[in-house]
């Protein structure tokens, strides 16, 4: 059980303050109990498979058939074995079920790619309809496995429990998607992400639902595909809210998450760069929890993001981060030039609309960041280099405004505003390239600016 959101009731003359607790199935099962399976680490050195090696082993199969079960227990503890497999057109239907699952994976790629040992798993398209299930598994285990492009799962008013390494609640892969719906869900083990797609991708519709992962590298959502997720509350004590690799695409709306390791989002291409990524965060807050903590984290990646109605809380003070690098194979930290010294600079497009963010743009070898605040957003804070070169553009409309808290250099600096007086510079200087076209409006001069500082051509 852990603290999410606090408010004020209030009532003259005094003000009290309340919090608000959100539960998780942690609270029901605690993870003490299960640390040994939890400290397990995966084995990533097995052959690559680009087939299905052999037909997934399961206690009770589903095939070809339309079937509906209610109040009954399934459960099996066989190795490389999934509980329930629905496959060849079926159509499975679930309500009001117990599902427990353990025994290892042998190949962690066979269960990622294909589902091998997952306690549920979708393939072929099957669909299947999952309403007040309990799904608890052990050992490493997905709860819920859906592959391919005509396959479907939906997953209602359910409980989702996970100990052990790369155990995900609801998993996609192979061009399946998932539509899940007041769920709560738990996971202990590394890179055991709440909501995750896979290879080729993984299409995941959340809502009303609760997620908590607590293993190193377990996000809320892993981005292999395309996210939706409205009112989510959700803890990453040991990773970020979203990772993302390569070209993919999250849209999180009303969702109010807390991370706790490498970025509130960590964001990048494992392989050479790539672009058209997408980020959207609307009527949403990430919590970061680190000290040195991004709200946002690119590397080796080229993206647009879109901030409207959005909060970004950092104990760093750091609100995005672009940089020349990537994660590591782990999840638990950035890899350096030298882990992988064939990436490229990030670069990073930011919307801003309707928010009020407090905190620095950084970015690092050569990384940019185009900052655009429109529709009423503020915001305090500066952009510096965090190593090397950096490029920084920033763009304001006149409903916006920026009070500076260190002195920036731009390669771009717009505003709609062309008096700059919707600037407060507390005694900071922007410095802007005077042979930027789009600087041209500022007529290379020195211009001062409120609050004492200057912009300065350079």
């Amino acid at each position: 059980m852990y603290p999410l959101l606090t408010f004020f009731a209030i009532s003259l003359p005094t003000i009290t303050l309340a919090t608000v607790t959100v539960s998780d199935p942690s609270d029901i099962i605690s993870p003490v109990l299960w640390a040994a399976d939890n400290a397990i680490i995966p084995d990533y050195n097995v052959p690559f498979v680009s087939v299905q090696p052999e037909n997934i082993p399961a206690a009770y199969e589903f095939e070809a058939n339309s079937t509906s079960i209610s109040h009954r227990a399934f459960s099996t503890s066989l190795n490389d074995t999934s509980a329930i497999l629905v496959a060849n057109n079926a159509e499975l239907n679930l309500s009001f079920v117990d599902i427990e699952k353990s025994g290892y994976a042998s190949n962690l790629l066979w269960s990622s790619f294909y589902g091998f040992n997952a306690a549920v798993n979708i393939a072929n398209a099957s669909t299947a309809h999952l309403d007040n299930v309990n799904i608890t598994v052990h050992n490493g285990a997905a709860n819920v496995y859906v592959y391919g492009s005509d396959s479907v799962v939906y997953v209602n008013n359910s409980w989702l429990y996970s100990s052990g390494p790369v155990s995900h609640g609801v998993y996609a892969s192979g061009n399946g998607t998932a539509y899940v719906s007041n769920v709560q869900q738990f996971s202990g083990g590394r890179r055991s992400s709440a909501f995750s797609g896979d290879s080729p991708a993984g299409y995941i519709h959340v809502s009303d639902s609760v997620a908590h992962t607590t293993g190193i590298g377990s996000a809320t959502f892993y981005a292999l595909g395309e996210i939706y997720a409205n009112n989510v509350v959700a803890v990453s004590e040991n990773g970020p809210t979203i990772f993302m690799d390569g070209t993919q695409k999250a849209y999180l709306t009303n969702c109010d998450t807390t991370a706790g390791l490498l970025g509130g989002v960590a964001i990048f291409s494992s392989m050479i760069r790539t672009s058209g990524a997408i980020l959207s965060l609307k009527s949403s807050k990430i919590t970061t929890q680190g000290a040195d903590m991004p709200g946002l984290w690119f590397g080796n990646t080229i993206i647009d993001v879109s901030l409207y109605d959005t909060e970004l809380v950092t104990a760093s003070g750091i609100l995005v981060v672009a940089n020349y690098s990537q994660i590591t194979q782990d999840f638990d930290y950035y890899a350096s030039y030298l882990d992988n010294p064939s990436l490229l600079p990030a670069e990073v497009s930011v919307k801003v609309e309707e928010s009020t963010l407090v905190g620095d743009l950084v970015a690092y070898n050569s990384s940019s960041i185009s900052w655009s605040l429109e529709s009423h957003s503020s915001w305090t804070g500066g952009a510096y280099s965090g190593y090397g070169n950096a490029y920084f553009d920033i763009h304001l409309d006149r409903t916006s405004s920026w009070k500076l808290t260190n002195t920036t250099a731009l390669q771009n600096f717009t505003n709609e505003d062309t008096t700059l007086s919707n600037i407060d510079s507390q005694g900071f200087n922007i410095y802007y390239n005077a042979s930027a076209g789009l600087n041209g409006y500022l007529g290379g001069e020195t211009i001062a600016l409120i609050g004492g500082g200057n912009a300065i051509p350079i």
